[in-house]
């Protein structure tokens, strides 16, 4: 198979390399990959910026990956090999696993796998994995009740962008903090009551539309403390980075994706039938891993960085 490695840190170190195929364990199914997405956690591994956490002992070289689309080819033990032939969504824990889908062949717990929906091609649905679950995930942490009033920092971000539609439809009200004026428009069009910027004092841009603050905050980019003057007093705030330390009584956790069946099933249909955009800025070929990586510091905006494969289509 041909995967994607890392055994020096520097997103110009990528290599593709001839790896032996992977054999499905008992409870595992081997997928062929069509798509897999360059998360901000992949360009963190590939740089070297992650390697505080990673577990001690661990060592490279590295494959990197959290998500995938691609079509089940065998079946390991204890698993029904009627699902051969079957186009799914994979997702895999990779700070726990280490177990990357930027390769070829991936085996993947059945657990961790839904069936792909109809309606988007692989290199839309595989953006669902890590941004879908981790938004899905803070939101259910929050634990907000309807009509309540949301911030959502990053709200045209890759996870920043799917917690506000989800929020949206959830009756929340919600208030997005986006980049500039020019990102303002999108954050409406995707279910924002009001949008923001982060320049400046962002408690005070948001207690203009949110006069006593939110009830929470979600804030996926990474502001920190000076997000909190956003939230009232005794609301809550959960990020998806480094915990700020808390004050006036607001509750201050960390939230991340884990993987949810019934959530992934949940965001992929939702991806399909377009109450969740799923925009792809470029598609990169296995073999240009290295420019993928490369390009990944200068993206802009909500749109993905995905890696194709298309030679492992059965």
């Amino acid at each position: 198979m041909r995967a994607v490695r890392v055994e020096k840190f520097g997103l110009d170190q990528v290599q593709v390399q001839d790896l032996p195929d992977p054999v499905p364990g008992m409870g595992e199914v081997l997928i062929a990959t069509d798509a897999a997405t360059i998360n901000p956690a992949d360009a963190a591994v590939a740089s070297g910026a992650a390697a505080g956490r990673f577990p001690p002992g661990a060592t490279g070289p590295f494959t990197p990956g959290w998500d995938l689309v691609g079509t089940i080819t065998a079946c390991g033990d204890g698993v029904d090999r009627s699902l051969i032939g079957t186009k799914v969504l994979g997702f895999s824990l990779w700070f726990e696993s280490f177990r990357g889908t930027q390769a070829s062949l991936v085996a993947l717990p059945i657990g961790n796998v839904v069936p792909a929906p109809d309606g988007l091609p692989p290199r839309q649905l595989t953006t669902v994995g890590l941004n879908g679950l981790t938004a899905w995930r803070g939101l259910a942490d929050l634990k907000l009740k309807d009509s309540e009033t949301l911030v959502v920092t990053g709200a045209t971000g890759g996870v920043g962008g799917f917690a506000l539609e989800l929020a949206a439809s959830r009756g929340l009200s919600v208030v997005g903090v986006v980049h500039d004026d020019g990102d303002k428009a999108e954050a409406i069009a995707l279910g924002a009551a009001a949008a923001v910027t982060a320049d400046g004092d962002l408690a005070d841009q948001v207690r203009k539309v949110v006069a006593d603050g939110a009830d929470a905050l979600l804030d996926t980019a990474s502001i920190g403390a000076p997000a909190l003057g956003a939230v009232r007093d005794g609301g809550k705030y959960v990020t998806v980075t480094n915990l700020p330390s808390p004050e006036r009584g607001i509750d201050v956790f960390r939230s991340g994706g884990r993987m949810d069946a019934e959530a992934f099933a949940t965001l992929a249909d939702m991806a399909s039938t377009g109450r969740l955009h799923t925009p792809v800025a470029k598609v990169f070929d296995i073999e240009d891993a290295r420019e993928a990586y490369e390009a990944f510091t200068h993206r802009s905006g909500r749109g993905r960085l995905v890696i194709s494969f298309p030679d492992a289509r059965p």
